[in-house]
């Protein structure tokens, strides 16, 4: 496990849902840092100015799609390996597919209660921050 922080770009258009996000991973024992983007024309200039290793990205994002922002990624090379995972409301399959095709690493259903965004930021922790290997 690394002593730097875990650089987590949010790409989340609700300030209520980034605070619930925000607010799961307060009680996580990991080293991660979140950085709030709320609209999907600033990911790439924070993507680059914030050193993020992963997203967190929501699939409505106003009048921009979080599949739009996700394809945009993969299609940039300098950001084609950084795993982004879906965090969205919706569970319905043609959007789960959708996500997975246009490149996304995992999605995952937006917790209904605080204790399940807890219990997302420790799995989550668990995984991209103890267990995987980043680049």
């Amino acid at each position: 496990m690394s002593l730097e922080p875990m650089r987590i770009l949010v790409i989340e258009d609700d300030p209520i849902d980034f605070s619930l996000v925000k607010k799961g991973f307060e009680g996580v024992d990991a080293p991660v840092e979140l950085f709030h983007c709320p609209s999907a024309n600033r990911v790439k200039e924070m993507l680059e100015a914030r050193a993020c290793k992963i997203v967190l990205l929501d699939l409505s994002l106003g009048r921009d799609t979080g599949m739009d922002v996700l394809r945009m990624i993969r299609a940039d090379e300098r950001f084609a390996a950084l795993p982004v995972i879906v965090l969205s409301s919706s569970s319905n399959h043609r959007d789960v597919s959708e996500g997975y095709a246009a490149g996304a690493n995992a999605y995952v259903e937006k917790p209904l209660t605080m204790e399940l965004y807890r219990r997302f930021a420790r799995a989550f922790c668990a995984f991209w921050v103890d267990v995987a290997v980043m680049t």
